[in-house]
């Protein structure tokens, strides 16, 4: 009879041995595996803001009489406002002042102003603040001052009308 004895033993710190650990270790590393992916969200609020911008500061003209002063003057230019609003708004033209006179000047004129804009908002010449009620968007805004005296020419010097615009959400 013949007998036959076999045994196998493996040395793992042999050459080859650490060849096929390090091959099957690279092939899991190295194998491809399905893409992974993720969701990207944008979000985003929108307030109701109005923000008021002064292009322009406006220019008083004078009348031939020399009695009033005006931005529809000859010589005389409008402020302009530009209203950027996201929500209903209104705009409040403050009432306006003379803040600037020439220092012969002793009358008592009468102050006021007007607007117009591109989106068909216009007052007639007031006095007091008056406001316009504004939708989302732009709206660009003529301004306009008047000085007026009638018992009073203006003397030679310098003149300033001011007023306050602002914006506030609508009630």
């Amino acid at each position: 009879m013949l007998y036959f004895k076999s045994s196998v033993s493996r040395d793992f710190s042999s050459p080859a041995t650490l060849f096929l650990g390090l091959m099957l270790v690279l092939s899991l590393v190295i194998a491809p595996r399905p893409a992974e992916s993720a969701t990207v969200e944008w979000t985003g609020v929108v307030a109701n803001t109005c923000v008021v911008t002064l292009n322009s500061n406006g220019l008083l003209g004078v009348s031939v009489s020399g009695q009033a002063m005006s931005s529809d003057q000859t010589a005389g230019q409008p402020a302009s406002v530009a209203v950027m609003s996201t929500g209903p708004n209104v705009v409040t033209f403050g009432s306006p002042a003379m803040t600037l006179w020439a220092p012969s000047y002793t009358g008592s004129p009468i102050v006021s102003s007007k607007q117009q804009s591109n989106k068909g908002h216009s007052s007639a010449w007031m006095v007091t603040a008056h406001q316009a009620a504004i939708e989302p968007g732009d709206t660009l805004f003529e301004v306009h001052a008047q000085l007026a005296d009638a018992a009073n020419a203006f003397p030679m010097g310098a003149y300033k009308v001011s007023s306050e615009v602002t914006c506030a959400p609508a009630n």
